[in-house]
C-alpha cells in the first residue's frame, strides 16, 4: 500500500462518510466540504488512468493508479487538469473541486479502491490518509496539461520529474483498466434510476452512490 495523503491542503470537514462497498445502497467514498474550485491534489504518486467529463453521477472525475493495486478517485470536479496517461506526483494539482454530476452542492467525493483494476472494491479512505500531501509548487500548473480541454479521454502529455513520481515503477494493471469493462451496476454508488429517467447525450453512468451532499 503506497502512502496516501489527503487530496487537498488545509482542513475541510466531512459531510458524508464511507458506509460500505455496496454501490447500490451505500456510500463508497468520503465527501469533503471543499468550496467550489478548491485545488484537488493527487493523493499519491501514480498514473492517471481515467479523466472523464460530465458523467451522470460523478460529473467530471479522475482516477489515478498507484503502486500495490491501489486506485484513487476524485469526483464532481469543476475542472480537470490532468489527462489520461499523465504521471503525477503526490501533491500535484489535478483539478478543481466543484458540484458537477449528481451533487447537491460543492464538495469533493474521494474514493480509494484496491484490486486488479479501477473497478475494484472500495475501502474506507479515512484511516489510510497521512495528512496533507507534500508541497509540489513547481507542478502547480503541470507542463503539457494547461491547455487540456474538458473532453472525454483527453490525454495529458506531462511527465513529472519529481522523485516520488519516478519511483512509481510497479503500478499494475494500468492497461487492464481500459481493457476490462465494469461488471458493477451501471449507476453511481447508491444511485436509483427512476423509470423513464433521461440520460444526457453522451452521458456515462458510473457505479455509485445516491446524490452526494
Amino acid at each position: 500500500m503506497p502512502t496516501l495523503y489527503k487530496p487537498f491542503r488545509g482542513s475541510h470537514g466531512i459531510s458524508r462518510g464511507f458506509t460500505g462497498r455496496d454501490y447500490r445502497t451505500q456510500h463508497t467514498g468520503v465527501d469533503y466540504r471543499t468550496p467550489k474550485r478548491t485545488p484537488v491534489l493527487a493523493s499519491a504518486a501514480g498514473v492517471v488512468v481515467r479523466s472523464v467529463d460530465l458523467t451522470v453521477s460523478y460529473g467530471r472525475y479522475i482516477i489515478i493508479a498507484h503502486s500495490g493495486g491501489v486506485f484513487t478517485l476524485y469526483a464532481h470536479l469543476d475542472k480537470r487538469q490532468a489527462g489520461e496517461g499523465a504521471r503525477v506526483a503526490a501533491g500535484q494539482r489535478i483539478g478543481l473541486s466543484g458540484s458537477t454530476g449528481r451533487s447537491t452542492g460543492p464538495h469533493l467525493h474521494f474514493e480509494v479502491r484496491k484490486g486488479r483494476n479501477s473497478s475494484a472494491a472500495t475501502v474506507n479512505p479515512v484511516p489510510l490518509l497521512k495528512g496533507s500531501p507534500p508541497t509540489v509548487t513547481e507542478l502547480t500548473e503541470p507542463t503539457g496539461l494547461t491547455g487540456l480541454t474538458d473532453a472525454p479521454g483527453a490525454v495529458g502529455a506531462a511527465v513529472v520529474s519529481a522523485p516520488e513520481a519516478a519511483e512509481v515503477t510497479d503500478v499494475t494493471d494500468v492497461t487492464d483498466v481500459t481493457d476490462e469493462p465494469d461488471t458493477r451496476e451501471v449507476v453511481e454508488p447508491g444511485e436509483t434510476v427512476e423509470p423513464g429517467e433521461a440520460v444526457e447525450p453522451g452521458g456515462v453512468r458510473e457505479p455509485g452512490v445516491a446524490p452526494d451532499q
